[in-house]
């Protein structure tokens, strides 16, 4: 779980929810690196996001990691998400490994 004064919203039950976003983005970032499809890897980690408890998805996004363009599976990536566990807007990021 990320260090963040924003995880000092949540409660204990909210604090295991939250750490599922890692877990799951990791789990996608492995799948996109290994050729899963771009728009139904990122749909299905937010349909995991609200599975876990997480209110409201705002995006799950592959991105370049410099310039945060679409990404390509040439170049560097990274992992998008925003979602809301209660009233937190939790954030996190994670790198597409290089296949």
């Amino acid at each position: 779980l990320a260090m963040s004064s924003r995880n000092a919203y949540l409660g204990e039950a909210e604090l295991d929810i939250a750490r599922q976003l890692n877990a799951i983005l990791r789990r996608t970032a492995a799948a996109l690196s290994t050729g899963a499809d771009e728009a139904g890897a990122t749909e299905d980690a937010a349909k995991a996001l609200v599975s876990a408890g997480f209110r409201k998805i705002d995006y799950v996004a592959a991105r370049a990691s410099v310039t945060l363009e679409p990404w390509r599976r040439d170049g560097d990536g990274r992992l998008l998400a925003a979602a809301w566990l209660g009233t937190t807007r939790l954030i996190d990021n994670v790198e597409i490994p290089s296949a």
